[in-house]
């Protein structure tokens, strides 16, 4: 495990303030109280930090929170004017937030109102993360060996935590990452920063590659990969009971998940961009199971049973990853779905052999049993790298006296991910829209703007949505070859009969004092 990939993920979550939106200008622009945890020292003791620091892996690092911005909310960073909470005439009012899909309006307003707005506001938020370090359980903070549950910590239960400090308010879930165009939460901004820094840092990064980066190593680049296996519609429609139909919508549901959890804890619960893991009762029903000792039940409550009974995890997993680690990511949901299959596949089994005294003369190694087993799933992936690769990810060359490097590197961008010019960005009054903000920064400011890969966030997904479609597409397949009767519920396979030998159609064998006519009961 790569210590330095954890700690770039840490940084992540931890680069803004948690209360970020709460906070005036003069509290906004700082980080969060990453570095004051003693995992993060050695970086603190050497002066590593990706906000400041010139060296040539955290400059790489500090590019995941410009790319997951701009996946969010475009130029919006160009825009020098602010918007604070409770501000204007009216401190009654909060802060309008609006929904993500539908563009509904909603005035966010803490419990705590009034108390924010009498204090020293900078002071009066400070206090409260420094309570919220406070209630980190210490051995996580403090203990090298727990840096990946510490992660797991602050991704999970540091919401609620937050929520808590501030006398149970369920409101702060909606807290936005950005004043000036809240659409979008902290926690979700947060996430992705931190799954893309894991992959910009990459995952076997080490300290004397951040101190001094080997002249001739490429740093890592991000890749967004797409799993997937089938059959999910054939298997759910041989249901012929509700309970048939309810049971194979579940077993999918609990497959998916059971991939997403052993995924997660080697390469973080933050790389799972579809689905969200966060709250998902099956994933915090193992995550209590694994870590309780740790101080995570105090956060976390306990799945009620009809919750973890409800199916609702997709077979398409999304998730962002460091390019060197895609096939062993993707590898790893196989290997985990296969094994879990066949754990399944062994309790069904001594289920019908010891309660239900199905077909008593079958074993578990039947050729007929096993094969249905071994042959069940089929398994597609694919991923591309966000931005194009051998160009850099984000760009300044946005004055007019620059047009040629920025058009050859909006260009490169625009036909990796895009094949129909009419939607390639930018368009000329958009271009037109990025100069003007340029300009109006650097008179305001002195400080540049530049553009980033994240732009092109919903083209790159769509990318790879076509790209695992394709794959899908071309596959290369035909009824396997059935030795004696097919299944009757789906006619692909034979029925499963004990024994190497194949029978024909109806026929009966006598085994022992008793006749038995072999029926399927396909995928148990």
């Amino acid at each position: 495990m790569s210590e330095e990939y954890w700690r770039a993920k840490i940084w992540g979550l931890l680069h803004d303030p948690v209360l970020k939106a709460l906070h005036s200008n003069s509290g906004r622009g700082e980080n969060s109280f990453w570095q004051q945890l003693k995992v993060m020292q050695p970086w603190v003791e050497k002066g590593w930090n990706p906000e400041k620091s010139c060296g040539t892996a955290l400059k790489h690092i500090k590019l995941a929170d410009y790319i997951a911005s701009a996946s969010d909310r475009g130029a919006i960073g160009s825009v020098s004017a602010s918007i604070n909470y409770g501000q204007g005439n009216n401190r009654e009012q909060g802060l309008e937030i609006s929904h993500l899909l539908s563009g509904a309006k909603r005035n966010f307003k803490i419990k705590q109102h009034s108390e924010l707005l009498a204090a020293n506001r900078k002071n009066y938020l400070e206090s409260k993360e420094q309570k919220l370090l406070e209630a980190i359980p210490v051995e996580l903070r403090t203990d090298i060996k727990n840096i990946r549950l510490l992660f797991w910590w602050l991704w999970r239960c540091l919401p609620a935590a937050t929520c808590k400090e501030f006398g149970d308010d369920e409101s702060l879930m909606l807290i936005p990452a950005e004043t000036r165009l809240p659409d979008s939460s902290i926690w979700s901004h947060a996430s992705i920063t931190a799954a893309l820094a894991g992959a910009l840092a990459g995952y076997d990064l080490t300290a004397a590659e951040i101190e001094h980066w080997p002249a001739n190593k490429t740093s890592s680049h991000p890749y967004l990969a797409s799993f997937t296996f089938t059959p999910v519609q054939e298997l759910i429609k041989a249901s012929r009971k509700m309970r048939d139909f309810w049971a194979g919508s579940w077993l999918l549901h609990y497959l998916s998940a059971k991939i997403c959890w052993e995924v997660s804890k080697k390469y973080g619960p933050d790389c799972f961009l579809y689905p969200s893991l966060y709250q998902q009762p099956l994933i915090d029903h193992w995550l209590l199971k694994e870590f309780s000792k740790l101080g995570f039940d105090k956060w976390i409550e306990k799945p009620k049973a009809n919750q973890l009974l409800t199916a609702g995890f997709p077979n398409v997993l999304v998730l962002v990853l460091p390019k060197d680690k895609v096939k062993a990511a993707l590898q790893l949901a196989k290997q985990t779905l296969l094994e879990e299959w066949g754990r399944i596949g062994n309790l069904v089994f001594d289920e019908l052999q010891t309660k239900r005294r199905w077909m008593p003369d079958l074993a578990a190694d039947s050729k007929t049993w096993q094969g249905w087993l071994e042959s069940q799933w089929q398994f597609y992936w694919t991923a591309l790298p966000i931005g194009k690769e051998g160009e850099n990810l984000k760009n300044a060359a946005i004055p007019k006296e620059r047009e040629t490097e920025f058009l050859e590197w909006l260009n490169a961008q625009n036909k990796a991910y895009i094949t129909n010019q009419k939607y390639n960005l930018f368009q000329d009054k958009e271009i037109n829209f990025l100069r003007e903000a340029y300009q109006q920064r650097w008179e305001n400011q002195k400080r540049k703007f530049s553009v980033n890969v994240g732009s092109w966030w919903a083209s790159i997904f769509d990318a790879n949505r076509y790209a695992l479609a394709a794959v899908k597409n071309a596959r290369n397949w035909e009824l396997p070859t059935a030795f004696g009767p097919r299944s009757t519920i789906s006619g692909i396979g034979p029925v499963v009969h004990p024994g190497n030998d194949w029978i024909t159609e109806g026929k009966r064998k006598s085994i022992g004092n008793t006749t038995q006519v072999y029926l399927m009961v396909e995928n148990s």
